[in-house]
This record gives C-alpha cells, sequence and structure tokens, in this order.
C-alpha cells in the first residue's frame, strides 16, 4: 500500500537564508538533536556549521525563542527549553514533531483535541454552510470515494475535514485547519494504513455529509464524534505513563 506523502515543510523552509537557519535548527531541537536542558553549541560553532553570519543565527534563534523552543541570557548561552513550553499549535513546531516521527501519545493527544472541537465544528456546519462551502464538503468527499490509495484518499480526507471547519463561518475556528495540518495529515495516514483497507470510513463521511446537508445540527455533531472515536481507536497504544 503506497504511503502518504510527507507532512507540509515548515513554513520557514526555502523563504530565505534566515528562514532555513530557523528551519535547521528547529527541526534538530525537535528531533532530540538538542535534547531539553541542553545549551545549543555556541555561535561561532554554529556559524559555521551552518554557513551563516552571527546576524542570521541570531534572528534565528529569536524566532525559535519565540515558538518556546529556546532561551537566552547573558553569559549563559542558548538553552532548549522542555517540550511543555513549545507551542505545539505553531504550524512550524508541528511539522517539525511530524518530520521527526510523531509518537503514539503525541497522536493520541491530536485524536483527543480533534474530538473536543470537530464535532461541534460540524453541529456550526450544518446550520452555517452556505451552497459553495457544502459543494466543498461534498467534493472533498467525492474524492475521497474515488481516491485509488492511501495518498490521495489522506489528501481529500485532510480536505474534507478542513471543508466543514471553513463551513462553520467561525473566524477563530477555521484558522485551526492550517495551524495543525501537517500533524493531522500525518494522523489520518497512520489511521487509514490501520483501519485494514484506507477507505474503512467512507460511510462514516458520509453519514457526517448528509447530516450537515441536511441541516441536522445534533446528527452532525454525533455522527462526527461516532467518526473521530473510531479513527481514536486506530491510534497506536502510547507505552503506560506516556
Amino acid at each position: 500500500m503506497p504511503m502518504p506523502r510527507p507532512p507540509s515543510a515548515s513554513t520557514y523552509t526555502g523563504r530565505n537564508l534566515h528562514g532555513q537557519v530557523v528551519n535547521e535548527l528547529g527541526r534538530r531541537i525537535v528531533g532530540g538533536d538538542y535534547p531539553p536542558g541542553i545549551a545549543l553549541p555556541v555561535e561561532e560553532t554554529l556559524c559555521v556549521q551552518l554557513s551563516v553570519s552571527r546576524t542570521a543565527l541570531r534572528e534565528a534563534v529569536k524566532v525559535l525563542a519565540a515558538k518556546g523552543l529556546v532561551e537566552s541570557r547573558p553569559r549563559v548561552g542558548t538553552r532548549v527549553r522542555a517540550p511543555g513550553t513549545w507551542n505545539m499549535l505553531d504550524p512550524d513546531v508541528l511539522a517539525w514533531r511530524c518530520a521527526a516521527g510523531p509518537d503514539p501519545a503525541f497522536l493520541l493527544h491530536l485524536a483527543e483535541m480533534r474530538e473536543i472541537f470537530e464535532p461541534a465544528a460540524a453541529s456550526l456546519a450544518a446550520c452555517n454552510r452556505d451552497d459553495t462551502q457544502l459543494a466543498a464538503i461534498r467534493g472533498a468527499f467525492d474524492a475521497m470515494a474515488e481516491a485509488a490509495d492511501v495518498t490521495a484518499w489522506v489528501r481529500a480526507d485532510l480536505e474534507f475535514h478542513n471543508a466543514v471547519l471553513q463551513a462553520t463561518g467561525n473566524p477563530l475556528l477555521t484558522p485551526l485547519a492550517a495551524m495543525i495540518g501537517s500533524a493531522l495529515e500525518s494522523l489520518l495516514g497512520i489511521t487509514a494504513r490501520r483501519a485494514g483497507h484506507f477507505n474503512a470510513s467512507l460511510p462514516d463521511h458520509r453519514a457526517v455529509l448528509e447530516a450537515i446537508e441536511q441541516g441536522d445540527r445534533e446528527a452532525a455533531r454525533r455522527r462526527m464524534a461516532h467518526l473521530l472515536a473510531e479513527a481514536r481507536a486506530m491510534v497506536p497504544a502510547p507505552p503506560a505513563g506516556a
């Protein structure tokens, strides 16, 4: 069975030299090359390793500090902070986490977060969607039904859930699609491969679509909750105590 395409790259990738430094250091930190509590190599070393100026390096460190990954102190240097301080909803941090291979505990946390807001989003979509938004949900479902492999399925599945969020009409909910996109893409690929057949959840998606089409808020909430509960059951169990 084909593998899904890799999670979306960091939003900094290829933007400029400063952005490439942000991406490389972020990838190293989140990937565990620089564990929490450890000091990053001194500026001279990093500048040589990354072939950048001190100015570009310092600007990159400021970006990483804003994301909660590092902290800099005079005469102490720059240290990696504990993961609990990282901005885990930052698209770059999520992309780096997925590129490093998300662990079962991370996947479970993402599945739990989806169960908190997506059923409510489906309920809102049932009463707020316009014809264009409904057509987008239908189009994504049709693409899921026509998917010939897991790669096409994951792409269409991601678009389906994004379209539901867009149809809520809530400007505070719609950015979540872009915010968690890379992590959600990774999760969808894993659950699709573990389901026995990648499109096993197509009937559940159809039920969500039909409830939104009918404007039935409670049915949309209930069917989305069922869909997500079934997906969570496909997530590998994290180690005890994780």
